[in-house]
Formats: structure tokens, sequence, C-alpha cells
């Protein structure tokens, strides 16, 4: 699996999950009341820094995590016949920290939703890992993630950089069944298209998890 996720940029795989514990986790969300297109900053919850620490200990155990890595960030994300939106293709370059610094690497300093948010450079964000959890079985017809195959190999690259060398039948769809799981490097290139028949949900859980010192002068605004 390892070999899989370095090669290609992503990987399927079980999330060990029983379906009672994803009840549990949608009826968590719920009782929140979290907005129904989805909110970044999930992290602060206790459920929620326990569920990506069980996520944890299975990615270490199956060594696709490196024993320094700490979920710093939790998205929720639901599309449904309401919020039924499309993604166009790109790479995902920022994440929540505590504090600005003065490195001059760091860029795209910007909030969002109350937290800090920064572009840092690919020798960091290539070794960070977004783990999505799906709530709900996700067909081809729901408006999967697509992603490149080992796109996350040639750096950050522009918008039209990327349609430029991404152009022909590469992308790959992500269809999933409920408690599966997407790991993928942020700088895969990877977009969603509106779902085709949005009847019903694609509720999914996205992690970001890096390592416990990130160096560049930065401090993680929450790590579990």
């Amino acid at each position: 699996m390892h070999e899989l996720l370095a090669r290609d940029g992503y990987l399927m795989r079980p999330s060990g999950l029983s379906e009672a514990r994803l009840r549990e986790v949608i009826g968590l969300i719920e009782a929140q009341g979290v907005s129904s297109a989805g909110t970044r900053n999930l992290m602060g919850n206790d459920w929620c820094a326990l569920l990506a620490k069980q996520l944890r200990m299975e990615l270490l155990a199956d060594g696709l995590l490196p024993p320094d890595a700490v979920a710093v960030q939790c998205t929720y994300f639901n599309k449904s016949p309401e919020r039924n939106w499309k993604v166009g293709l790109q790479q995902d370059l920022s994440f929540p920290v505590a504090r600005r610094s003065d490195d001059s690497r760091l860029t795209g300093w910007s909030e969002k939703e109350g937290q800090l948010y920064v572009q840092a450079p690919d020798t960091l964000l290539g070794g960070m890992l977004a783990v999505r959890l799906h709530l709900d079985d996700c067909h081809r017809d729901n408006g999967p993630l697509r992603v490149v195959p080992g796109s996350h190999a040639m750096g950050r690259l522009g918008v039209a950089l990327a349609q430029k060398n991404m152009a022909g039948d590469t992308r790959v769809d992500c269809t999933a069944i409920a408690g599966e799981l997407l790991l993928m490097r942020p700088l895969l290139l990877h977009a969603s298209s509106k779902a085709a028949r949005p009847g019903g949900l694609r509720r999914v859980l996205h992690f970001l998890f890096g390592p416990a010192m990130p160096g560049f002068g930065l401090r993680w605004s929450m790590a579990a």
C-alpha cells in the first residue's frame, strides 16, 4: 500500500469503522448543527479528535503515516440536492496554523471561518496526507472526487499548467462505499463535478495529517 501511495499519490482502503460507529459519527455531526454545506473547523470537538486518533493508529499500523504524524484539520463536506457544487482541477495548498511566521517561504496568508491559513513550501506539503472518510456510498453519479494519478510528483502547478499537462483520459473517479477511506497527497491534482443524480447525500470528513513540528516557524492551531 505504501508503494501505491508513493507512486499514484492516492489510495483507497477500508477504514475499519463499523456501521454503528459511522452512524454515531453522523449523529454527532447532526447534533452539532453544522452548516448544510459543511465546515473547515471540526478538530476542536472531542469526538472528532478521538476519531482522528483512531484513524491515525490504523494508518500507522499499515506504515501509511510517519510516527510523528498528527491530525491538524478536519473539514466536513456535504454534497446534497440543496448544495450540489463542482470543483475545478486544483491542488490543496493551504492549511490552518496558530499564528503568522516571518519566514519568506510562506505565502498566501488568508483567513477562513475565523482561522488563519497559509501556503507552505512543497517540502512540507509533500509529506502531508489527506484522509477522506466517506460517510455515505459515493458512486459515479454522486459527483465523486476525480484525481490525476502521479500528479503529486510534479510539484506545485498553476491552473493553466495543470490543465495543459493533464489533458486526456488520465483522471480516475474515486468511488467509495460508506466507511471507505481515500488517502491522498495535498499536491495531487483533483476535481469534482456536480452530482448527476443529486437525490442522496455525499458526506465526507476530510482529515489532514502533518508532522508534529512543521518547521518554518509555524505551529498548528490544533493537533490530535
